[in-house]
């Protein structure tokens, strides 16, 4: 039985992300972009109101443009519970999201958190399907959990 398999039996069978899998929090958000985005527009367009917009060239990682995200839940380590909640919030609103892409507008649901090395994650098929019926690209962005050397991963490669 593989690790993950094990980790999967020890929840009941259910491939949920929880304090062993290695994930110290995770968060699922919308993310929309576009060269001259204005943030109060993706407001008023999706009638939410953006929890972390980033402008142009700040952050931990540098962005090339303007980013609006709306986030619904607290950090957590249940990434399905997060998933859950944002699609929640978002299918009402499909005819919206698909105005603002015929305007331009990126867009991507981003789960994200910090990670121990050579940890798996998984999402289960009810999850992965909510997902799809947004129509939009999911992506995932990790970072090395605190107190981790973040090159740990390069020393596990080359042994």
């Amino acid at each position: 039985m593989s690790a993950s398999q094990s980790k999967s039996k020890e929840t009941g069978g259910r491939p949920m992300l929880d304090q062993g899998s290695g994930w110290e929090s995770a968060q699922a958000a919308l993310i929309v972009s576009r060269p001259g985005l204005a943030l109060e527009a993706v407001d008023a367009a999706l009638g939410l109101k953006g929890t972390e917009p980033r402008q142009a060239g700040t952050g931990l990682a540098v962005l090339a443009e303007t980013s609006w995200s709306y986030r619904p839940t607290e950090k957590s380590t249940d990434v399905e519970q997060h998933i859950t909640a944002l699609v929640s919030d978002l299918l009402p609103l499909q005819g919206r999201l698909d105005g603002l892409r015929a305007q331009g507008y990126r867009m991507h649901i981003d789960v994200s958190g910090f990670v121990t090395s050579n940890s798996a994650c998984q999402l289960n098929a009810n999850t992965i399907a909510l997902i799809e019926q947004l129509g939009i690209p999911i992506s995932f962005t990790t970072r090395v959990a605190k107190g981790e050397d973040d090159s740990a991963w390069l020393e596990s490669m080359l042994r």
